[in-house]
């Protein structure tokens, strides 16, 4: 694989991590109701702080021409793929037994993408670590 092809890829799936934090942080806005003040600040904070990764990653890699070094990727896509699971499985644990509102419709679509962007982020994780 060139490296013009593993960049391409890598910006997808940059893209993709980007695309869904935005999404998660939107849907936490629209379903901010979640009974456990822990399981609140820990979405919020893994929503906003890895856009500003990811966002961080792009500008550094794209934009100035200078990509992040294997090993700090690897690092923020392990941590972002544990944050996103954990973060999505607190935020089913919080509203699996409520009432079937709008409210928890969209807070367990909040829970499903986050936890299928942590997925993503492991994916990142491993593709980085085996490219060389």
């Amino acid at each position: 694989m060139s490296h013009g092809e593993r960049k391409g890829r890598l910006n997808v799936v940059k893209f993709l991590e980007l695309t869904f934090s935005v999404a998660c942080l939107v849907l936490h806005f629209y379903s901010f109701n979640d009974r456990d003040i822990m399981t609140s600040f820990m979405a919020t904070g893994t929503f906003t702080g890895y856009i500003i990764v990811v966002v961080g990653v792009f500008a550094a890699g794209v934009l100035m021409r200078a990509p992040i070094h294997k090993r700090i990727d690897i690092f923020f896509s392990v941590l972002g793929c544990a944050l996103f699971v954990a973060s999505g499985v607190f935020i089913i644990e919080a509203w699996e037994f409520s009432f079937r509102t709008r409210t928890r419709d969209l807070a367990l679509i909040k829970a499903s993408l986050s936890i299928v962007n942590g997925v993503l982020f492991g994916f990142d994780a491993i593709f980085t670590f085996r490219d060389k």
